[in-house]
């Protein structure tokens, strides 16, 4: 046989092999993926409690046409995070990521977030995780996003809610 074609036959067999190796080695350890999840059972579950759904319906029409509303967004999302060497404490990045905020205020020309509004916690959660959102705050504070705080025990109107986001129009 000549040495011509016995280098790529060998060639083609290597490849062969190693694909078939490949497929058996990466290919097997997605399908265990699917036996994760037997036994478990999803149900959906309400994104608001009643009071910040009532809270959000007065946000809508006191911010009207002047902001985008969103509600319950990850910290991470709202926020570029900007590291100047290195990387941040994994702790740091998990309470970036597990934060979110209850209701954002975004600009609609701009496409940036102007306001956080925050349902307070009651206070026996909030001593349980120790000091509340220092985090939350300093991002926000550092980013220049204005924070307002609100207790959902509080009755607001849709006038206390444009007095307490500032968004009153100047005369």
């Amino acid at each position: 046989m000549n040495m011509d074609v016995l280098y790529p036959i060998l060639g083609i067999g290597a490849l062969v092999f190693l694909g078939t190796l490949a497929w058996e080695t990466f290919g097997r350890r997605r399908a265990p993926a699917g036996n994760l999840l037997s036994g478990m059972t999803f149900a959906p579950k309400p994104l608001l409690t009643d009071q910040e759904v009532q809270l959000y319906n007065l946000l809508r029409l006191a911010v009207e046409d002047r902001y985008l509303l969103f509600t319950q967004i990850p910290l991470w999302s709202v926020l570029d995070l900007r590291v100047p060497s290195g990387m941040p404490p994994a702790e740091t990045l998990r309470e970036l990521a597990l934060t979110r905020a209850t209701f954002v205020l975004v600009h609609p020309g701009s496409r940036l977030v102007e306001k956080v509004v925050q349902v307070e916690r009651p206070a026996s959660e909030a001593d349980a995780d120790g000091p509340p959102d220092s985090l939350f705050d300093s991002a926000l504070r550092a980013a220049g996003v204005q924070l307002v705080r609100l207790s959902p025990f509080h009755a607001y109107t849709v006038p206390g809610l444009v007095t307490v986001l500032d968004l009153a129009d100047p005369d």
